[in-house]
């Protein structure tokens, strides 16, 4: 049952950003940029990919980074949380509009078939935790 669960939300999280990621919107360039740092940084087979989500703000000020399992596969929750908030500090130092951004979602994605992931974690933060937790 639990396994079923998450399956269903991350493929409604995807039905949620799938509008949101095209590569023609305002900031394409440096999302492209920071795909491949963040290609180099997680390594061979992570397939990183970065969108908005959209949810009822600024079509832009919620980031969406998603990886293959590969880049951190089969961690717990806890450890899962500790890598996402490196790489949404990550992001933060190398997304160009990061300034305009209010959250940063990071997520790890499983292929189970053709056009189908397995969203086996997800976590959400927001800029200012990320910015206040830096300068400590």
């Amino acid at each position: 049952m639990h396994e079923a669960r998450r399956l269903l939300l991350g493929a409604f999280t995807l039905a949620l950003i799938v509008p949101a990621c095209h590569r023609n919107a305002p900031d394409g360039d440096a999302r492209a940029q920071l795909i491949a740092v963040l290609g180099d940084s997680l390594g061979e087979g992570a397939n990183p990919d970065v969108s908005f989500m959209r949810n009822g703000g600024r079509p832009e000020s919620h980031l969406y980074v998603t990886f293959e399992t590969p880049a951190i596969p089969n961690v717990s929750d806890s450890a899962f949380d500790i890598r996402a908030r490196g790489l949404a500090r990550f992001v933060v130092r190398h997304y160009a509009h990061a300034i305009e951004l209010d959250s940063i979602s990071v997520a790890a994605r499983e292929p189970m078939r053709p056009g189908l992931w397995r969203v086996p974690h997800r976590r959400a933060f927001a800029i200012a935790d990320l910015t206040a937790s830096e300068a400590r």
